[in-house]
């Protein structure tokens, strides 16, 4: 292993308050915004959701024809229900995902669809090498800066020479419902689902990828909106 082994299932923590208690306190506390919670808070699932469609990211041209001329083998860091692993696995790709503990009791017919079609879940990071790497929505959720970092630093570590990773991540204009109704933690704030919430405007996010040695990227939106929706890049080292 070229690096020790990112804690990946550290946050999975199911302590503190109940999810119920946690709702109605946000909802009706006035002093929520200055309670003290930590990472160990979050329940990581929790922000796992269904989709029926892959990551809009994977739609665009640009990712479209850059992946459909890269390698085969592709790794997902946080595939959550599979969405874009099945719909790339599909296509001919071969596809390892990287996960939390439990998500597959979240999402049962996707993941035995998936290890039955050839698809591999890991819970550690692997002592391999991908052709490109995928990472929608995930970076955002995870509470503790130091395992989020040194997870970005992970996939990095993960590709081959030409690899390169696609991440989407939400912007400010996304992050209504934490802001408004969430709890401050580390950077971000824990939601009513318990589960962690941050956003990135362009320049933090371009400002995290060069801390992790990622030195070029692609933004996939206009090139003057500094704090969109959504960002989409795609992010190399050559």
């Amino acid at each position: 292993m070229r690096e020790s082994r990112v804690p990946w299932n550290s946050q999975f923590v199911p302590c503190g308050i109940s999810g119920t208690e946690f709702t109605e306190y946000a909802a009706h506390s006035p002093m929520r915004k200055h309670t003290k919670l930590s990472c160990k808070d979050v329940i990581p699932i929790n922000a796992a959701r269904m989709f029926r469609n892959p990551a809009p990211v994977l739609l665009t041209n640009t990712v479209s024809s850059l992946i459909e001329s890269a390698g085969r083998r592709v790794l997902e860091v946080g595939a959550g229900c599979l969405r874009n692993a099945i719909y790339l696995q599909r296509r001919g790709y071969a596809v390892t995902v990287l996960e939390v503990k439990g998500i597959e009791l979240r999402f049962p017919e996707q993941y035995d669809r998936f290890k039955r079609s050839g698809g591999k879940v890991l819970y550690e990071i692997p002592n391999d090498r991908f052709d490109w790497a995928l990472s929608t929505f995930v970076v955002e959720t995870i509470c503790d800066v130091r395992t989020r970092t040194a997870l970005v630093r992970a996939i990095r570590m993960q590709l081959c020479m030409d690899g390169f990773c696609v991440f989407s991540v939400r912007g400010p204009k996304d992050l209504v419902t934490a802001t408004a109704e969430g709890i401050p933690v580390s950077d971000g704030y824990l939601t009513p689902g318990r589960s962690f919430a941050r956003s990135y405007t362009r320049s933090q996010f371009e400002r995290m990828l060069h801390t992790c040695s990622f030195d070029k990227l692609t933004f996939l939106h206009r090139e003057r909106v500094k704090a969109p929706e959504y960002l989409h890049v795609v992010a190399s080292f050559h």
